[in-house]
């Protein structure tokens, strides 16, 4: 278990930076909006790619418990999710028919 200084620290990232989080809630403005979302999905894209790679290096390294709460957590749900709201647009569709 981590020391109490250790619990405290935030991770800086996840997919999207602070900044980038911001900017796709509407909450920051700058000069090229194409531009900056064309960058920030790209960065987007990459960190996935370093997410997967992290997931084989923990798998090698005997975590398999951790690669297993990241699935659990983020693959299952997400798409079960995903699978509900297209579901109940089809649903809204064929009530409107």
């Amino acid at each position: 278990m981590g020391t109490p200084q250790q619990s405290r620290t935030r991770v800086s990232t996840g997919i999207l930076s602070d900044g980038e989080r911001a900017f796709f809630k509407g909450e920051k403005e700058v000069k090229d909006d194409d531009g900056y979302q064309r960058n920030a999905r790209y960065r987007a894209r990459q960190r996935m790619d370093q997410i997967e790679e992290d997931l084989d290096v923990l798998r090698e390294a005997g975590q398999e418990d951790l690669v297993e709460e990241f699935v659990n957590r983020f693959g299952r749900v997400e798409r079960l999710e995903r699978e509900v709201e297209e579901l109940r647009a089809k649903l809204d569709e064929d009530d409107g028919q």
